[in-house]
């Protein structure tokens, strides 16, 4: 217990150091007393610990009602969970640590959930990379007896879900509950000047939708790596996190169909947009025709598994090769078949001049004689033009 209360003082005592250093408004917020930073230390003690484990709401409860007394203290418990997760060296300690960070994320009221993922950007709130080992020495003897891949499963989830986290810190919670990518501001030129906008708003909507899908796609991606097996389904803190990801997947997928269905019914007018956008669109179709059959296959594999049964699936539309042939052929632009160009001379024996002959079509009716109905090399073919009535 002394040696628990030192680890306590030394992390207050750091904190008061480093208070100024912190990038986000949440760190430069006024530090909060001793007593409340030690009632979050051990909060995450409990939430994390071999004992209490990560899945209990009521320890993550705890820390948002302790954080919200003092907004200086979410830098506190940033730190200090990115300190967990760096020193633990067993996968189950390095999982329960990600496990707490994910609850907070989607437990925290919306201003709670900026000022966490400001912090990860400023890298005050670090989740990617544990530091795990999966070697005997580190993991223990029992682990030469039952073999390497438990350790290997283990340590392969506790990663995967890593990348998981850190792809899933560029998400928010919108107003109506549904999980949402927040576009990023875009970096500024090497001048300092700001990138131009796009040169119309249908470029900037399709921009927009192309970026969302892209998003969903990559974290449907990790979604589907993260399958667990069955030695990684023995930890409770795995399960609990895999069913958070599970349930987070379906309204990702509702996101991308309803995007996808969004981006179909404008697949006709793809030929006004750039070229980068174009081909965007395109590698989103050719990507979805070999996601959505792994999606659905990742999804069957859930179901057949004991814990995930009752959970309200979505019914994956698969994106076939033909259907994401067909919208690249609509997109190619169509050539201009009426427009030739001709040589002609400006009669000053120079370079001959390149001119554009164009088709025109006249509104002014032609109508033929009767007489006109026959070829004849000697007929004098008359036409008379009426107006149109």
């Amino acid at each position: 217990m002394k040696v628990f209360k030192g680890k306590i003082r030394a992390a207050i005592g750091s904190l008061m150091d480093h208070a100024g250093t912190a990038s986000t408004n949440a760190s430069s917020a006024a530090i909060p007393d001793r007593a409340l930073l030690a009632d979050i230390e051990t909060a995450i003690e409990r939430s994390t610990g071999s004992g209490g484990g990560g899945h209990d709401d009521r320890h993550v409860h705890e820390i948002l009602f302790l954080v919200s007394n003092a907004p200086g203290a979410i830098t506190f418990l940033s730190r200090r969970i990115t300190a967990r997760l760096e020193a633990a060296r067993a996968p189950a300690a390095a999982l329960r640590s990600l496990l707490l960070v994910h609850r907070l994320l989607r437990a925290g009221d919306r201003y709670f959930e900026q000022d966490l993922r400001s912090l990860w950007a400023s890298r005050d709130l670090r989740v990617g990379a544990p530091r795990c080992s999966c070697s005997p020495l580190a993991a223990g003897v029992d682990y030469v007896n039952a073999g390497a891949a438990a350790a290997t499963g283990a340590c392969a989830f506790v990663h995967g879900y890593s990348a998981y986290l850190e792809e899933r810190m560029q998400w928010v919670i919108n107003q109506a509950g549904n999980l949402e990518p927040a576009r990023p501001s875009p970096p500024p030129h090497h001048d300092g000047k700001l990138p131009h906008p796009p040169s119309s708003s249908h470029d900037a909507d399709v921009e927009t939708l192309l970026f969302k899908l892209a998003m969903c796609q990559r974290l449907l991606d990790l979604t589907i790596q993260l399958l667990p097996d069955n030695n990684t389904s023995a930890c409770a803190a795995a399960r609990s996190a895999f069913g958070i990801v599970l349930r987070e997947s379906f309204k990702v997928y509702d996101a991308f169909m309803e995007g996808l269905d969004a981006m179909l019914l404008r697949s006709r007018s793809l030929d006004g947009l750039s070229k980068p956008l174009r081909l965007s669109a395109n590698e989103i179709m050719r990507k979805a025709s070999a996601q959505t059959p792994e999606l659905k296959e990742f999804y069957h594999k859930c179901k057949r598994s004991n814990g995930s049964k009752s959970l309200d699936y979505p019914l994956v539309r698969v994106v076939t090769p033909a259907q994401a042939s067909e919208m690249e052929m609509e997109s190619v632009p169509i050539p201009e078949e009426d427009c030739q160009e001709k040589e002609v001379s400006d009669g000053s024996g120079g370079a001959p001049l390149v001119r554009k002959m164009e088709t025109t079509i006249s509104t002014v009716w032609v109508e033929f004689d009767d007489d006109d109905q026959q070829i004849a090399g000697d007929g004098d073919h008359s036409l008379k033009a009426v107006q149109p009535s």
